[in-house]
């Protein structure tokens, strides 16, 4: 294949067909787990419930509305969220409405003196992150127009677009940033309109831009890992970590619990079996031992933790609780993960595995209950549970 051919081929591809990727859902992980985020979302019923729910990509009409709901982005494909953030680079002060790709007249608005920018999906598959990220960049009014959602086939994601702005308002009410949704416009004047992918780019843009590299390299530094195939939330919690990372202390308490970030404390019964550390999706928890000194250490990071509960459902000794109500400080105040429970190590006498040293215990719980059931399964009560309804 000759090197034009190839670009022509590679040009075609539609970066922006959704896929999914099975075993990074959270059901393929935890059989307890209830989330529903895709297949409630999905306006055209292209997601099919299962664990792990199944994509029908024929019926999919890539609205990306599931892109920024999955928290451990299970789901891929490219937005236009890169593309906003480098439209951000060209703005000065202006107010922004931003429109779906489906809007039957984008080129009109509420004031002359704004911006319109058009993205190819629903304003749906942006994200509360997103959101939070374009403020974070300098964008300090901004609005997302929901008046055409009325006579729109995926009609059923306007309540998601009005959520995301309501978390993206409370969320900046601690800045001074103004960020809302439109269903109804009185009247309409012709302003200009941008295309995401296509910004006009005037001299004097460019010389703008060549006086605000630093908020350019912002720009490009938020959508860095967001879409990396390694464990860590997904794409819209990622982004708002960076939001947050480049915004000035807030100067009131913002309430966190509608963005699903948790704490967690450890028991003393913990026996250092690493179970939580292997099974968390995200990394939130990480386990460690060192075999030549014989200590274990686990490490948390709340700015990782979607509260999925995957870590509580496997733990055997029922050692871990978790806080899905954290302060800020709690969750942002801390830069680097903490240590949550760390001992020295000792080798059952049974079956020689490594396990937390606890009073005179000599052997580890698997073996401590095979002695007393010779013939039982021992599994986590939340399981067991599970497993007998």
């Amino acid at each position: 294949m000759s090197l034009l051919n190839a670009a022509e081929r590679f040009a075609s591809i539609d970066r922006s067909q959704i896929t999914l990727d099975p075993k990074r859902c959270l059901h393929a992980q935890d059989q307890l787990s209830d989330c529903a985020a895709c297949f409630e979302i999905c306006p055209v019923q292209a997601i099919t419930v299962g664990k792990p729910p199944t994509l029908d990509s024929e019926k999919c009409e890539s609205c990306l509305a599931c892109l920024p709901v999955c928290p451990v982005g299970a789901f891929h494909a490219d937005d236009d969220v890169k593309d906003l953030f480098n439209c951000a680079a060209h703005i000065e002060d202006q107010p922004v409405e931003l429109l779906c790709g489906l809007h039957p007249h984008p080129e009109t608005g509420a004031i002359s003196e704004a911006i319109g920018i058009q993205i190819h999906g629903c304003l749906a598959g942006l994200g509360t992150g997103a959101l939070l990220a374009l403020s974070a960049l300098g964008l300090k009014r901004l609005t997302l127009r929901a008046d055409a959602c009325s006579n729109c086939k995926w009609h059923s994601l306007r309540s998601e677009i009005h959520l995301q702005v309501e978390r993206a308002a409370h969320f900046l009410s601690a800045w001074d940033n103004d960020i809302t949704c439109v269903d109804e416009l009185e009247s309409l004047v012709e302003r200009p309109l941008w295309n995401a992918k296509n910004p006009p780019l005037s001299r004097r843009d460019l010389f703008r831009m060549m006086s605000k590299q630093g908020q350019v390299a912002l720009a490009r530094a938020m959508e860095n890992g967001v879409t990396t195939s390694k464990r860590q939330p997904g794409r819209d919690r990622m982004r708002l970590l960076s939001a947050v990372s480049h915004l000035s202390e807030p100067a009131i308490e913002v309430r966190l619990r509608e963005f699903q970030f948790t704490t967690l404390t450890i028991a003393e019964s913990c026996t250092a079996c690493g179970v939580c550390g292997r099974a968390c999706p995200t990394e939130a928890l990480r386990f460690e031992k060192n075999d030549t000194t014989m200590t274990y250490s686990l490490t948390f990071s709340a700015k990782n933790c979607i509260g999925c509960d995957l870590c509580e459902h496997v733990c055997l000794p029922d050692a871990i609780t978790l806080n899905y109500e954290p302060t800020f400080e709690q969750v942002f105040g801390v830069k680097e993960a903490q240590v949550v429970e760390s001992g020295s190590l000792v080798r059952c006498e049974r079956c020689k595995s490594l396990m937390a040293a606890r009073d005179s215990a000599k052997l580890c719980p698997l073996c401590e209950y095979r002695r007393t059931h010779p013939f039982g399964s021992m599994m986590p009560k939340k399981i067991l549970k599970e497993s007998r309804s």
